[in-house]
């Protein structure tokens, strides 16, 4: 599968926490296809759906990307979370992939509120964790 920045460039397969991610080596970016983002915030898809798709509670803005799915070829969406350190990915609205350039894939998951492991600084703040708590109906 070919990179999204650069389309020249194979990706290369790699786990994380036992979840098939596929990694630009040349731009850093990461590939994850429907559900992997959800799977790695140890969270349901559908709580990560309702982030990414229309109906959500979080502030985001959304803008055509000039990328394309490495999987279909569809035009991805950018979707832009400027209340989140303007955290911006690109997604897949046929197979629900998600395109994170460098950096992002930490970024998206203390958005998604991962359940923090026993090191600190992995936790995520305590104003995501709340969100979190009300798209999911638990607060």
């Amino acid at each position: 599968m070919r990179s999204p920045i650069y389309p020249e460039t194979e990706m290369v397969g790699m786990m994380i926490e036992g979840v098939h991610v596929d990694h630009c080596p040349r731009s850093g970016g990461h590939w994850l296809d429907g559900g992997e983002l959800a799977q790695l915030a140890k969270r349901p898809t559908t709580a990560v759906d309702a982030i990414l798709q229309a109906g959500t509670l979080v502030e985001r803005l959304i803008h055509e990307s000039s990328r394309l799915c490495p999987r279909d070829h569809t035009p991805l969406q950018q979707i832009e979370f400027p209340n989140y350190a303007h955290l911006k990915l690109d997604y897949c609205p046929t197979c629900s992939g998600v395109w994170l350039d460098a950096r992002e894939l930490s970024q998206a998951l203390t958005l998604l509120g991962r359940p923090a492991d026993d090191s600190a600084e992995s936790a995520p703040n305590g104003g995501v964790l709340r969100l979190i708590q009300r798209l999911l109906g638990l607060g």
